[in-house]
């Protein structure tokens, strides 16, 4: 079983908590206040007021088979910083701290965070393209310009296999798994003929998903083009 350890109760880190304690997690919750921790006293997880701002005391505190430890600190910069370089001393292999500012950040990397993370641009760079495209379900920024994003199946899919739908060749694009009309998301083999209601989780670029949810539009809209302008479209695309 996993231990983990949240070293100060923000707004980020009691929601990775909501999320650890629907798993099989060890969770050990360490903050200076105690009605934050009082919060929590009916759960199942252990927990200790004790202010981390000396080595020594985390030191006493943070149990030794701890095996990954969420830092959020508020708005306090240097107490974050602080406890990210105690716990690196202390030898905790995996250390995600949530930073304010970028600058914050190179510090926090600096001391020894192991992953950083801004939740409110994170949240935002998930919902903006929600807001922005008729056609998104939910969208993930993974890394680089790697994302994951949730959408219905295009028309021009309908009826095809998933191995005749050439989607690498085509998109550039990896379909993760396939959730039918009131299913559950999936694996999708080969020969599984995609049908209208179906939601697919596509993995791609930005560019090449954008490009696979207008396809179809694009086909759509050059059928209702006077035949005339479809020649005119079709020479500008050749050159």
């Amino acid at each position: 079983m996993k231990h983990v350890a949240i070293l100060g109760l923000g707004q980020f880190s009691k929601s990775v908590l909501t999320e650890l304690l629907e798993l099989k997690v060890e969770v050990f919750i360490i903050d200076k206040d105690r009605q934050a921790i009082d919060v929590y006293k009916d759960i199942s997880a252990h927990a200790a007021v004790v202010d981390i701002l000396t080595i020594d005391n985390l030191r006493r505190i943070l149990p030794e088979s701890t095996d990954a430890v969420i830092i959020d600190m508020g708005n306090s910069i240097e107490a974050s910083i602080l406890a990210t370089s105690y716990c690196a001393k202390l030898h905790v292999k995996t250390i995600i701290a949530k930073a304010e500012t970028s600058a914050h950040a190179e510090i926090l990397e600096l001391v020894g965070a192991t992953k950083v993370v801004f939740p409110d641009k994170e949240a935002a760079k998930r919902i903006t393209p929600i807001l922005l495209s008729s056609v998104l379900l939910n969208y993930l920024p993974v890394s680089g310009n790697l994302v994951i994003a949730e959408l219905p199946v295009p028309d021009v899919l309908i009826g095809k296999t998933l191995i005749s739908a050439e989607l690498r060749r085509r998109y550039q694009l990896n379909l993760l798994s396939i959730r039918e009309t009131e299913g559950e998301f999936a694996a999708c083999e080969p020969g599984y003929v995609f049908k209208r209601g179906d939601i697919g989780l596509f993995a791609g670029s930005d560019e090449d998903l954008n490009r696979f949810t207008t396809a179809p539009e694009k086909e759509s809209w050059r059928k209702t083009l006077p035949e005339q302008f479809l020649q005119f479209f079709n020479r500008k695309q050749k050159k």
